[in-house]
């Protein structure tokens, strides 16, 4: 059995797409075949509190707000400051 931890705040947080080495890894431990890696994309999250990743069809990374869900549309202040999406 596995565990897996959500945290909505990160301390000092690194975002960032994996390495060949790490995509392996999370493409095996998501059960994602040969023919469906080319949809997804494999980002790897390390900080002070806590590391893990997660399998994306697209991420985008802002800054600012003190909602972490983004609830609200314009509700906060916001600038991209890193997005990517698989090279298919």
């Amino acid at each position: 059995m596995s565990a897996m931890q959500l945290v909505q705040r990160y301390k000092s947080i690194e975002l960032c797409s994996a390495n060949v080495t790490e995509a392996e890894k999370i493409f095996g431990f998501s059960g994602v075949g040969p023919s469906g890696r080319e949809l997804h994309l494999p980002v790897v999250l390390r900080s002070g509190s806590g590391s893990g990743f997660v399998l994306c069809r697209s991420v985008t990374a802002e800054r600012g707000g003190d909602d972490p869900v983004g609830s609200g549309p314009g509700h906060e202040d916001r600038s991209v400051i890193w997005s990517s999406r698989p090279q298919s």
